[in-house]
């Protein structure tokens, strides 16, 4: 039994380290997903709702395809300017995009030429469109306004 119990503690002594390894990537990888404050919302009331607890606008993005995160042209990649607005990500399979289309103020989305980005208020109000992402001059321009 003596024998034994020897390979039991080496054991538990060589495990130690990757337990401990293994620990720190947990933490590591943890806060690298808590600190990741931009991302693309896709519920619009949560969006508006955050949006005037904030104090910011509402970047409403029209995709072809879902936007999890600022990854490829379309959502963003690269736009670092991206955290004073509220992302709101609306695609074609989305149940608000029928709500857009019979919208009047949405009337470029019936032509069906994807991207297409507007800067919303908290009323609802379209501030911006286009269809490129918002460049920093047409922040500014908006900010004086």
């Amino acid at each position: 039994m003596k024998q034994y119990s020897k390979i039991f503690y080496l054991v538990g002594f060589l495990c130690m380290p990757l337990f401990i390894l293994l620990l720190v990537y947990g933490y590591v990888k943890l806060n690298q997903m808590t600190s990741e404050e931009i991302y693309w919302g896709h519920n619009r009331s949560f969006a508006f709702a955050q949006a005037s607890r904030e104090g910011k606008t509402i970047l409403l993005s029209v995709t072809k395809h879902r936007c999890d995160a600022l990854r490829g042209l379309e959502c963003g990649e690269g736009k670092l300017d991206l955290a004073g607005y509220v992302l709101l990500n609306i695609n074609p399979s989305h149940s608000e995009f029928q709500n857009l289309i019979s919208d009047d103020r949405f009337a470029e989305l019936k032509s069906g030429e994807l991207p297409r980005y507007y800067i919303l208020n908290t009323n609802g109000e379209i501030r911006f469109s286009s269809k490129e992402l918002p460049s920093l001059e047409d922040i500014r321009k908006l900010r004086k306004e």
